[in-house]
């Protein structure tokens, strides 16, 4: 699976309103929970400050990478947001966070499954990338931006994506035009 596959336009929101870190967490669990019935917020909520309370996700540059493992999750789901305010996160460089993209996954689930999740986290550490998402001007700019920027990180360092990963992406696309024309 490629992390563009778990980036929705409809799970990419700017400006989240959020006075803290557990505020920015709830936010974020009600969006997945939102847009994913099967899930309680509070579950998601749960499993994101568990992971939090191990060791900041913040990465530095006003990024954070918070994600939860759930038992009851199937495949990875991702949110991306920036939030209205920045807020501490517990960054290396003492940054606030106005940048969030968190994931849910499967309890069990091998971070090396996702393929391109190492790419992504490099281009949140661009200082270019992170200026263009701070002046996304509407939702949908936020995911164009985030998808561009994946696209020119591949292009950039030769990698090629299978033709069964390109089938897979767009099989999820059709899947959510499907759900969302029913």
């Amino acid at each position: 699976m490629h992390i563009e596959e778990v980036i929705a336009p409809e799970l990419c929101v700017l400006g989240a309103q959020a006075t803290s870190r557990k505020k920015a967490l709830q936010f974020i669990a009600t969006l997945f929970a939102e847009h994913n019935s099967q899930y309680e917020p509070f579950l998601l909520l749960k499993a994101l400050v568990a992971r939090e309370q191990m060791g900041a996700t913040a990465i530095g540059n006003g990024v954070a990478l918070p994600h939860g493992r759930v038992e009851s999750c199937e495949e990875p789901l991702a949110v991306f947001v920036t939030l209205a305010e920045a807020i501490d996160f517990g960054a290396p460089d003492q940054e606030p966070v106005d940048i969030v993209f968190a994931l849910i996954v499967p309890k069990q689930f091998d971070f090396q499954e996702l393929n391109g999740l190492d790419g992504l986290i490099e281009i949140l550490k661009d200082k270019k990338v992170c200026a263009q998402i701070r002046h996304a001007h509407n939702n949908q700019a936020l995911y164009e931006i985030i998808e561009s920027a994946l696209a020119q990180y591949e292009k950039t360092h030769g990698i090629e994506r299978s033709s069964i990963e390109k089938a897979n992406k767009e099989k999820h696309k059709e899947k959510k035009e499907i759900e969302d024309n029913a």
